[in-house]
């Protein structure tokens, strides 16, 4: 059993049956992938053509997806199937610049859908960003207000929330993203906010103690495509065995030659399972 299941309960029975759809009975764990970044970043590669990455994508189906609020409106004729991922949608967006990959001109930050919008659409499960490290303590405060705002609505319908918690701001270096100390830090401000998930960077230390102190699941983010990809998957295992609840993960699966074997492996790490999962082909867990 994971170590939050003993501390936490979900408030109302529309999130815990929501919660179900997400975290596997057996393990406790999810394999969500992301999908969410092309309103931010513009046509990012692998994401060109979102039917055909949706489709790839149900092959090996995750647990979850985390999707706009447009792609649950466009794709549902891929994405509506009994057996599909729990679908969550990400409401908000943080824009540095006008222009994807232009110059850094602020630190704007705002909400573009609501929890009821995203349910309407058949959404399982909401995202919001919490970006830490601004240089602008307003922008700071209002991220924090907006998430509040989000977490309340979730408890009034009936939603899980789930708060991306980064080190995003741009007073923070690139190579501090992943800081040990602020990555507890910040999971633990997501926490007291009242994240029914929290979804986070994983730390080069320090991992299994934010696990332990944190009574809700902590799933990991997956970041830049790496090219060392056993170096990925040995890190996806230690984050499991230090505690976490799964991953979230997007350009390190649609990036891949194959991202339904990507998931496919994945759910065998996550879930601790050897073979193939049900409905999968025997070759699951390869590569």
């Amino acid at each position: 059993m994971q170590a939050w299941a003993g501390r936490w309960r979900p408030d109302s029975t529309g999130k815990a049956i929501r919660l179900a759809r997400l975290f596997d009975s057996a393990s406790g764990r999810s394999v969500v992938v992301a999908v969410d970044h092309a309103l931010d970043h513009g046509p990012v590669p692998g994401l060109e053509d979102m039917g055909a990455t949706l489709e790839a994508l149900m092959e090996s189906l995750p647990d979850g997806l985390i999707v706009r609020p447009a792609t649950l409106k466009r794709y549902a004729s891929v994405l509506a199937r009994k057996d599909g991922p729990a679908l969550i949608a990400a409401l908000d967006s943080r824009m540095t610049a006008s222009l994807p990959g232009g110059d850094v001109l602020g630190e704007e930050h705002r909400l573009l859908a609501t929890i009821e919008e995203a349910v309407r659409l058949g959404a399982d499960a909401v995202k919001v960003l919490l970006v830490f490290g601004r240089r602008n303590l307003a922008v700071h405060a209002e991220n924090l207000e907006r998430a509040a705002r989000v977490v309340a609505a979730g408890d009034r319908f009936g939603v899980p929330v789930m708060v991306e918690t980064v080190l995003w701001g741009l007073s923070v270096p690139a190579d501090r993203q992943n800081e040990p100390e602020w990555v507890r830090h910040i999971c633990r401000v997501g926490a007291e906010l009242g994240a029914d998930i929290i979804k986070a960077p994983y730390p080069p230390s320090g991992f299994a103690a934010i696990t332990r102190e944190l009574p809700v699941p902590v799933v990991i983010l997956g970041g830049g495509r790496t090219h060392n990809d056993e170096e990925f998957y040995r890190m996806v295992g230690r984050a499991v065995d230090e505690g976490a609840a799964g991953v979230a993960i997007g350009r390190n699966v649609w990036q891949a030659p194959s991202p339904a074997q990507v998931v496919r492996r994945l759910k065998v790490l996550v879930h601790g399972r050897r073979g193939p999962m049900p409905g999968e082909a025997s070759s699951a867990g390869e590569g």
